[in-house]
């Protein structure tokens, strides 16, 4: 399995874990943003830097604990 698909997959699984109020969701959100940043970094393009500010907020929004409804 590609590093995308397995990117995908684990934001597909930490998106619905939060909305249906699972206690994994953290876990899978921070996977999935390590492995997002370092497909980015190994397949850099200018392009991606949205990319990795978004993964970067996923993993803030987990280490701050925001929204703090879904903990």
């Amino acid at each position: 399995m590609s590093l995308a698909a397995v990117t995908a997959l684990l934001y597909v699984i930490a998106g619905a874990a939060a909305a249906a109020h699972s206690g994994g969701w953290q876990d899978a959100a921070v996977a999935a943003a390590v492995t997002g940043l370092v497909l980015k970094a190994v397949w850099f393009n200018p392009w991606l830097l949205v990319g990795v500010l978004l993964d970067a907020g996923v993993l803030a929004a987990v280490f701050g604990q925001w929204p703090a409804s879904l903990y």
